[in-house]
């Protein structure tokens, strides 16, 4: 199948169910055809508000109706999306809004007083609409621009006589990465691109119009956006909004709704079994009615590593097959990912994903055999075009219509990805490369250590040496003798970590990775 956009595969949808069932949001549910006909007349009145074609806007929104409304609808407008973290703040939200030279903002008025002073900011955005109060103290920020109420625009417009006829080949979105090891960049989707992602995930999973997503993950993030909404939106499956990680009440939306699939990231999963065992609850098999989870039928898990001991937590519990898969923004949601038709190997994030190509390169841009570690490097219609406004970063990771990923990994004879580490994340010790991630999974596996992080420290007679940023458990103690006797027992001498450092938290992503590069810059600092 092919698609020059996501707008045609709903069109698609809402010709064949339009009365079913596209979002549901606690006692709110919209139809295919009510939610085609919304985002139509959003799309109406955003045009004659002054955002045309090519305009980039800012979409600040936690998982309600209007986010997946606005975002088809500034697409139908030929604009370009530029979906924000909802959880970023004064520094880091005007770095993203300056860097993608925003035109225009469109929030819920919860985060009004963090994006409107630092769009104002971008001379090139001129255009402001809040859902919510649209308040004196908020219409202030925006002057001397208008600031519209999102619900009174959407009520007062018509919609389009028609779908547009969009080109595949003009940008559709800008996925910022999370930026764990370097500044945030944004990566540049076309049309063409998205439709070619959703599709490759609808053939990979089998998805069809009778199954249910729960959108838990953020809208935000292209996981969420690519695996829960417009994945779901495709098949004319039903996608379930759940606004806040909150485990009582995910596990109560996905038994009332007869969700399906569950996509999460590994610490997602992890608060949902802590809240789970706070509560007492019971295994889905013997749970009463209310809580009766036999209708789940998959998990996806990606955007971080799964460990072993979090699988086995979720396999006894749930009794559900795991699909741990990977991704990157320049590639969203997922280039590998393990899935119905195929084994599952453990350590393995699967095989290329319908519609992509991956491999393993060496430093000269030669392709390895199976089973020695490399750069994956991946190729397809689903990758991204560019980087925004950045050539030279754009000229360093496309080439020849692959795409370098910067992370670390390996094939196996028949196509499994194993993954080692980000190749920025490899600490050369004594001229021995060492792989953050082969440490950090040797001690998590120690009972106190909730959460790790390794880095790479200056060493003047090594060169660098490894330093371990830990977080106990709770009522947990341990010595850092200890520690590094339990990775000496373990792993080679030249592996095991010889600074360590006890924190209260680590920093994270949205997807809960960690940002070293916070760690690596206190350690400047």
């Amino acid at each position: 199948m092919v698609a020059r956009s996501i707008l045609e595969l709903l069109e698609v949808s809402t010709a064949r169910f339009e009365n079913a069932e596209a979002f549901v949001y606690g006692e709110t549910r919209l139809s295919y055809a009510y939610f085609a006909n919304v985002v139509q007349r959003l799309a109406g009145g955003l045009s004659r508000a002054g955002i045309r074609p090519g305009h980039r806007i800012a979409l600040m929104m936690p998982n309600l109706p209007q986010f997946p409304i606005s975002y088809y609808a500034l697409l139908a407008q030929g604009a370009i999306v530029v979906p924000i973290n909802i959880l970023l703040r004064e520094g880091d939200l005007e770095y993203v809004v300056q860097d993608a030279q925003i035109n225009g903002v469109i929030a819920w008025e919860g985060f009004a007083r963090y994006i409107l002073p630092a769009a104002r900011k971008v001379e090139s955005c001129q255009n402001f609409a809040l859902l919510g109060q649209v308040s004196p103290e908020f219409s202030e920020m925006a002057r001397p621009y208008p600031l519209l109420d999102l619900t009174k625009l959407l009520a007062d417009s018509a919609p389009l006589a028609a779908w547009p006829a969009l080109q595949g080949d003009e940008p559709a979105a800008i996925f910022y990465s999370a930026g764990i090891n370097a500044p945030a960049r944004g990566a540049v989707h076309t049309h063409a691109g998205l439709a070619a992602s959703v599709i490759s995930c609808w053939e990979a999973f089998a998805v069809h119009h009778e199954h249910r997503f729960a959108a838990a993950l953020p809208l935000f993030h292209g996981l969420g956006q690519m695996l829960t909404m417009n994945l779901a939106l495709a098949a004319g499956a039903c996608c379930v909004l759940m606004p806040r990680l909150n485990a009582p009440e995910v596990i109560a939306a996905l038994a009332r709704e007869r969700v399906t699939h569950f996509a999460a990231v590994p610490a997602m999963l992890r608060l949902l079994l802590d809240g789970l065992a706070q509560n007492g609850s019971p295994p889905p098999s013997t749970a009463k009615t209310e809580q009766d989870l036999t209708c789940l039928q998959a998990f996806f898990v990606t955007g971080a590593p799964l460990d072993q001991g979090l699988r086995d937590q979720l396999k006894d519990f749930f009794d559900k097959p795991i699909y741990e898969g990977y991704g990157i923004a320049e590639c969203s949601p997922l280039i590998t990912c393990n899935r119905p038709d195929i084994t599952i190997k453990p350590g393995s994030v699967g095989k290329q994903l319908p519609g992509l190509e991956v491999t393993i390169m060496g430093p000269q841009h030669n392709e390895l055999p199976p089973g020695e570690i490399g750069e994956i490097v991946v190729r397809g219609n689903a990758i991204m075009s560019s980087y925004h406004n950045r050539p030279a970063d754009s000229q360093e990771v496309l080439h020849e219509g692959w795409l370098y990923t910067g992370d670390m990994g390996w094939l196996d004879a028949s196509g499994y990805l194993y993954l080692i580490d980000r190749n920025s994340d490899v600490i050369r010790k004594g001229g021995f490369p060492v792989f953050s991630q082969e440490v950090e999974r040797c001690l998590i596996q120690h009972p106190a250590i909730q959460a790790c992080a390794v880095i790479g420290i200056p060493d003047r007679v090594l060169g660098e040496e490894l330093k371990v940023f830990a977080v106990l458990r709770p009522q947990f103690s341990v010595s850092k003798e200890e520690l590094y006797g339990f990775c000496a027992a373990r792993l080679p001498k030249y592996k095991c970590p010889r600074a360590f450092e006890f924190c209260a938290e680590l920093p994270h992503g949205p997807t809960g990775k960690i940002l070293k590069r916070v760690l690596r810059e206190r350690i400047a600092n």
